[in-house]
This record gives structure tokens, sequence and C-alpha cells, in this order.
């Protein structure tokens, strides 16, 4: 692993520091995040609501805002058509709940995994047309369905599309189309995951038609459940949202089935942030939608009877149990399947297919497999002759190009850089699988193929303390652009190592006069450097307070380890 540390500009530092009466340190964290200046120390400290952009400087929206009044003001029926992970049933729960609150005639439509694949589908139009549905509102899908929302004109359904995936070339015909990823779309925040496009249409109806804004900000706790889920920047508008939904979440004034949600998930509301919706709220909401039906979920969010809301959550947390045994079966096949067939020399990418694969828990799989191998992953179920696949890739490598640049043997692909899905008949597979490997041949270099830690500042052993813990408790929310702060501790020795659990390391450094706690999940392997107390050892760490029967105290959550080599050695 290379260990990477973050530029940053001494004199600027020192500038930086002086003025802000800032310790050294704390300004070093702060300029590796490109803060360099009071303003944006400000925003960054005090993500305000007031300060989002104008919805309505996103493309359509004025026309999305137009055809929506139209459609309440004259009693049309209104399909939320949502996608079946965490930011299309949050974005689905965010419309279906305000415009129901505005006297709407609203109802919403998941579709299935497995008969309708991902996206709007010709199988939801059937429905929306047998409902007498005038106005579909799309969530987190759309833009590239081109051909089913011409199926829906024919059968006299207007479609107005919110979605965040890359747009092909041709857009679809609809009313309007609300994606700041456009080519032609101005809106200054491009990282809005589906849930926050749809929170922008909410707030553009209310300022348009002078409703309290407040009315719109009710949604930011879902807003932040898709903001989470899907991995997107926590920078800008998106630090906004996910801190103003946290806020909202933490003073435990929750809706009746997000509690229940928590309650099965064993988390306190003041206990969440970004880790616990990634790793506990989120497998569960998906969890319906990878074995069955995505809009149990919807139902649980938008509940407002508790009975219904302790019963969903307990059917979210029993599937997401059942999912968990797959995809441990899954991934355990996928790396036999590596292991056997790439022996001598892995490619640069990896594409894994097999028949008897659940094509629900695939995407998780690639994820944890292109961890493991710091590949780009394409895992692909087959059922017949038609494959469903998804795709997880490396930083570097635009995994949604590729498929773009190869798209003449799929069916059907979507997506974006880090992460994309694919539909391929079984009779194109290998020449699919010959072209995308020689595209990443070229693309890929060896250095890409390194795991990379990324380091934001040496530290000496008394800067480990309560006042800096503090400060990086004021930093949250973390995650994409601004993950935690990560630091290098040199030259300490170890002691008292041992094996926790089934593959943690438990020791403690000590340097000079001081020891602390560190605990190192997953890294068993790395037991023999600090088996010996004589050696000292590098690490780098990330600080928490860790309390055990009533006793609070510093421990590193330890992230690599590397023998001390001193300079000139």
């Amino acid at each position: 692993m290379h260990w990477i540390f973050k530029e940053y500009d001494n004199e600027k530092l020192l500038i930086f520091s002086r003025s802000l009466n800032l310790a050294p340190l704390y300004a070093k964290i702060l300029l590796t995040r490109g803060i360099i200046n009071n303003e944006q120390l400000e925003d960054f400290f005090d993500p305000d609501p007031d300060k989002m952009y104008d919805p309505f400087l996103m493309k359509d929206m004025d026309k999305a805002v137009k055809r929506i009044h139209e459609a309440l003001l004259y009693n049309e029926r209104i399909l939320i058509y949502g996608d079946y992970d965490v930011d299309g049933i949050t974005s689905a729960s965010v419309l279906y709940l305000f415009f129901k609150r505005l006297g709407g005639d609203v109802t919403y439509y998941i579709p299935d995994r497995e008969k309708e694949g991902y996206g709007l589908s010709f199988e939801g139009i059937d429905y929306a047309a047998g409902e007498k549905i005038r106005l579909i509102i799309t969530c987190d899908c759309g833009i590239n369905a081109v051909n089913v929302i011409q199926y829906a004109n024919e059968k006299e359904l207007e479609v107005i599309v919110t979605d965040h995936h890359q747009p092909s070339p041709e857009l679809p015909p609809a009313v309007a189309i609300l994606n700041p990823k456009r080519d032609d779309d101005n809106y200054p925040e491009k990282n809005l995951c589906g849930a926050g496009v749809a929170f922008k249409l909410i707030q553009a109806y209310c300022q348009h038609f002078n409703l309290d804004r407040e009315l719109a900000n009710d949604y930011l706790d879902l807003v932040a459940l898709g903001t989470a889920a899907d991995i997107v920047s926590l920078t800008g508008e998106n630090r906004i949202i996910m801190s103003e939904g946290l806020r909202q979440i933490n003073t435990g004034k929750n809706r009746i089935g997000l509690a229940a949600l928590m309650n099965v998930s064993r988390i306190r509301p003041e206990e969440m942030d970004v880790t616990k919706i990634v790793f506990g709220i989120a497998p569960r909401l998906n969890a319906v939608g990878r074995l069955g039906e995505a809009s149990r979920a919807v139902r649980l969010l938008t509940t407002d009877d508790s009975q219904v809301a302790r019963e969903y959550s307990e059917i979210l947390d029993d599937e997401n149990t059942q999912r968990r045994t797959i995809e441990k079966e899954v991934m355990e096949e996928a790396i036999l399947e590596i292991e056997s067939k790439y022996a001598d020399e892995l490619p640069k990418l990896l594409i894994l297919y097999r028949p008897n694969w659940h094509s629900g828990v695939i995407g998780i799989v690639a994820s944890k497999i292109k961890e493991q191998y710091n590949r780009p992953v394409i895992m692909i179920a087959f059922q017949d002759d038609v494959g469903k696949g998804s795709g997880r890739s490396i930083n570097g490598f635009d995994l949604y190009g590729a498929l773009h640049a190869n798209s003449k043997w799929l069916k059907t692909f979507g997506g974006h850089v880090m992460a994309a899905g694919l539909t391929i008949a079984r009779e194109n597979l290998e020449l699919f699988a010959e072209d995308l490997i020689s595209f990443a041949d070229e693309i890929i270099t060896e250095d890409l193929l390194v795991p990379k830690i990324y380091i934001d500042a040496d530290v000496d052993i008394e800067q480990i303390d309560t006042n800096l813990l503090k400060f990086l408790d004021r930093m949250r929310p973390f995650g994409p652009g601004n993950m935690r702060p990560k630091f290098c501790l040199r030259n300490v020795m170890p002691s008292y190592p041992r094996i926790v659990g089934e593959n943690h390391l438990k020791f403690r450094v000590r340097k000079k006069s001081r020891s602390l706690d560190c605990i190192a999940w997953n890294l068993g392997d790395q037991f023999p450097l600090i088996q010996n107390p004589q050696k000292s050892i590098d690490i780098v760490f990330v600080p928490t307070m860790n309390e055990w029967n009533g006793t609070r105290s510093i421990q590193l959550i330890v992230k690599a380890i590397k023998p001390h080599v001193e300079k000139g050695d």
C-alpha cells in the first residue's frame, strides 16, 4: 500500500493558521480540504440551509413545477416512479409524501428487480395506463429511457424525469428533465443524488407558490438517507443537506417508519451518522428490493401507522439477514472463481458470471471484490440467455465510459463513473469481456492498481488529545469529499499485541511517556509487525473516543502499519 501525504502550501498554512488563530495541525487539516479563507471556513462549519442554491437554476425546473401544479389543480392522478435502491426509495417517499400533503391524488410504483430490471420499464407504463395515471414523475431513473418514455407518450401519459445518472446524447421526450449532469444544465451542484434532485423539485414548488420553505426542509431526513447511501460527495450543497438531515434525525423527532427501522437496527437517534446509515439503515432498505418488492420500503418510510411501521421494519430486518447469507455464498464462489481462473496473473479488470447468482446481491459483492483486489469488477447473473450485471470501479477508471465505449455488445447499460449496471445476451458475453478487458488494459496503469491511503498529517503523540477529537467532531458529517482525517504516528513501540475476533489486531503503542490503545480491523495478517516490542513501527490511524464500562479513553483505529525506517537508512 502506498502512503500518500496530502499536499498543502507551507506559506498558506502559516498565514491561515495566524489569521484564524488556529493550531497549525488544525489549519493543515482544513487546507487539505481546499478551505483557504474565512468564508469557506464559515460555510464548512456552519452548513446553513439558507445557503442552498436557487432550485430554478436547474434546467426545466419551471416546466416541471408548472406541469405538477396543473396536475394538482385538476386532480389528475400522479404516479411517483422510483428505483429499488435506497436513493430511489427515499426519492419516491419524499415526492409521494410532499404532493400527497398538498392534496394530490398520488401513488407510487417501484419496479421488480428480477422481472423488470433497473429504471423505467414498459411494464411500469402499462401499470400506469391501467391505473388511469396522467402524469409520471421518475425518481433516480429515466434519464436514458428514450424508448420507454416514447411508449408512455403513445399511451397519452406525460413524464417528468428527475435523475442524477449520466445522460446519453439523446434525451427522452419528457415534459421536463431535471438532472444537473445534463450538458446544457448550469446548476452549480453536479453531485446531487436522486433524492437530492427530488428535494430541489419540492423546494422549487414551495418557492414558486410562496409556501413555507420548511415544508420542503421537513423531508431532509429522508434525503439524507439517500445522499449517504448513494456515496456522493459530501461537499457543497450535499454537505448542507446531510448536516440538516442528520440534525433532524439526531433530535429524535423521527417519522414513525424511520424510528422503527432505527430500532431494529439498534441505532439511537443521537448516534445516527453517515456510517450508521451506510452500514445499518441502507442495507435493510436495500434488502427488500434485492430479494422481493422494494415498494415495502416506501410503505415503511411513508406510513403514519405505528403497527405497520413495526411490521415492515421487522420484514426489512429479516430480509437483510437472508441477504447476508446469500451474499456470503456468492462472495465465496466469486473468490474461488478468481483464484482458479486467474491463478497466474489477474487482469486489470475482472468480469465474473454464473447462472445461479442472485442478481440482487451482485452489486454488493462486486464492491467487496473491488476492495479486496483493487480492480474494477463486473459481476453478471444469468437467467436463461440474458445476464444482468453490476459493476464497481476504482479511482481513475470511468466504468460508465468503458461500457459506453463497448455498448455494441450490450442490451442496456447505465450508471456513472464508479458504479454501473448492464444487461447482455449470453451470445455476446465473450466478445464483450474480451473488448472490455482490452479497453481497461489501455486505460488502467499499474499505479492505479496499487492500493493507496491518503494521510492528512504527521502528528506527535502529545497532539492526540480531547481538543483534537472536539475539532474533528465539528468537521462532521464525514463521507466522500470530506473523509474522516487520517494521521501518521511514527517511530512508536508496540506492546500487548493480540488477535481478537476473526482477524482483528488489538495492541498499544508507546512513545516517550505516553501510550494509547489501538484496534486494527481485519489486519490480522500484520501481526508480525507488532509482535516485537523492541522494533518500532509507523501507523496510519483515525483517533476516536472509546467508552467501556463507563470509562472514556482515546483509541486509535489503525488503518495501516509498517516498520519504522529512520531517514537515511
